[in-house]
């Protein structure tokens, strides 16, 4: 999971490494066939939020294709399921922890009901409590059936039948499905002065539309694909185990991205530490989403021919840290003599952020949301006060 919020990126999916024993959360699933289900879903601007039933109790998970299934400390407690495996995470920074790994005996979504699904729990509660979940639906669960997606309905559907959904055979493209986890990889076509295709991980996890890897950056960069608007160098990253490093970034444009085929014009990126690029939960504003986990199969109907994703970007990444909002990165030159990166954010446009927790960044609407300029009140580590305007880049 990947959430874009006030230009600053947080990076929640888990990334499992395993040792030489070949481990796998693959396990488990439904022994129902011909099913089909359909349910209504709750948009928090980036992640589905559906509702599921664990012994006839009924809780809200994350729908979140970017990671396995989870569940959080306190549903762990009060289930009390069968611990399987501790297994090393990295998280979107490459920070390594263990994660217990658990069977979840049975979880009901809508008609269908999985069962002995291996399970991560994270021990950190922060997402979970801020959003009130008990877990995430993950993509070892989903591996064996088809999930479609539509925003204008608010529903999604999961089935094993494809007739049902009257997909069309010229909009579907191969899909890759890693090994141990069964994350959904779809191939995108990137054209600038040069073009390639890029296999990107499809994370309806992720706030944004789409983010590109710094490390998939590097590799293509002779390519001339990206026109490099910027890059700045400070942490913009919050991941399971806290922020990344101090590390160089880069702002992105792509002249064209086609997604099977559509057109996407001018479309905007920023760098992540992370090893996948990913498209995220926001392609569904553009069209219908359908993972075929089933037949490997990757469906976009849009709801128009082309798009143009022109946009302006503010030079200023801002994050919090603590109870606190400070400069993150900063992209644009002339701005290194006015901001440092730690600057404490104390207002913005006289609006009041002396106290504010990350919490409040994630559910709150986007900090610069509708605005072409903003006049930041910062104090630095003197203590000293000052007034920057910022303007959003045309």
């Amino acid at each position: 999971m990947k959430i874009l919020i006030a230009l600053m990126l947080f990076c929640l999916s888990p990334i499992l490494s395993y040792s030489q024993d070949d481990f796998t959360l693959n396990q488990g699933g439904t022994t129902q066939t011909n099913y089909y289900t359909e349910l209504s879903y709750e948009d928090i601007r980036w992640a589905p939020i559906i509702k599921v039933t664990i012994n006839e109790k009924e809780y809200r998970f994350l729908l979140d294709t970017g990671a396995p299934n989870a569940i959080s400390k306190k549903l762990f407690d009060e289930l009390k399921p069968e611990l399987i495996k501790k297994v090393p995470v990295l998280d979107a920074n490459n920070y390594e922890n263990n994660l217990n790994i658990v069977r979840l005996k049975e979880i009901k979504i809508g008609t269908v009901t999985f069962h002995d699904i291996p399970t991560a729990v994270p021990n950190d509660p922060f997402f979970f409590d801020c959003l009130g979940v008990d877990g995430f639906i993950g993509s070892n669960l989903l591996r064996n059936s088809i999930l479609q997606l539509s925003s204008k309905s608010r529903k999604i559907i999961i089935t094993d039948q494809p007739e049902k959904l009257k997909l069309q055979n010229k909009k579907g493209t191969e899909m890759y499905l890693t090994t141990n986890q069964s994350l959904p990889l779809v191939t995108l076509e990137y054209i600038g002065k040069g073009s390639g295709s890029i296999p990107t991980l499809f994370d309806t996890g992720s706030a944004g539309f789409i983010e590109h890897s710094l490390s998939q950056f590097m590799q293509i960069e002779q390519a001339q694909v990206f026109d490099i608007q910027a890059k700045g160098k400070g942490k913009s990253t919050l991941g399971l185990y806290g922020f990344g490093k101090d590390t160089t970034q880069y702002r992105l444009k792509l002249p064209e991205l086609k997604i099977n085929g559509t057109s996407f014009k001018n479309v905007n990126l920023i760098t992540t530490l992370g090893d996948d690029s990913t498209i995220g939960s926001r392609v569904l504003d553009y069209g219908v989403v359908t993972l075929n986990y089933k037949d490997k199969k990757f469906y976009f109907e849009p709801h128009e021919a082309t798009y143009d994703l022109s946009e302006g970007l503010f030079p200023v990444s801002l994050i919090p840290v603590g109870n606190q909002l400070r400069v993150g990165t900063i992209w644009e030159e002339q701005l290194k003599e006015k901001l440092t990166p730690g600057d404490q954010v104390i207002a913005i446009d006289g609006i009041d952020y002396t106290t504010v927790s990350s919490c409040d960044i994630i559910k709150k609407e986007a900090i610069f949301m509708g605005k072409t300029q903003a006049i930041l009140t910062l104090r630095d580590t003197n203590g000293t006060t000052r007034k920057v305007t910022i303007l959003k880049s045309k």
